[in-house]
């Protein structure tokens, strides 16, 4: 969760909370306390609307820095990671290739050892 998403939620919270303190607090007749809580209410509400209005613009503007900063990272790793596969299977290419030539030359030394082992 973002700072920004907690600072909102914290102040959601705060503000009821304060709001609603307030009112068991104060004396005053069930219409007055009703205004009362209407108008927090609706102060609620715009503190809201401004705080999401504020949040929205903020996620507007990162998205298109963000997504265009993540395409040229995203970019640069992947050309990164080509080039080591690159160079990763070149050299299991040539360890592939030094394998079986150690394997034929094991076996034509296997055979020759055979062939004194019979003639002896």
């Amino acid at each position: 969760m973002s700072s920004d998403s907690k600072f909102l939620i914290g102040l959601i919270f705060g503000a009821a909370a304060g709001a609603v303190a307030g009112l068991m607090m104060a004396p005053a007749s069930g219409k007055e306390t009703r205004e009362k809580i209407a108008d927090k209410a609706s102060d609620l509400k715009s503190d809201l609307e401004t705080k999401f209005n504020d949040l929205s613009e903020k996620i507007s503007n990162l998205d298109s820095d963000t997504i265009n900063d993540f395409k040229s990272k995203f970019s640069d790793v992947k050309d990164s990671v080509k080039e080591k596969y690159a160079h990763v299977s070149s050299k299991v290419k040539d360890l592939e290739k030094e394998l079986v030539e150690k394997m034929n030359s094991l076996k034509k030394e296997a055979e020759e050892v055979e062939v004194n082992t019979e003639n002896n």
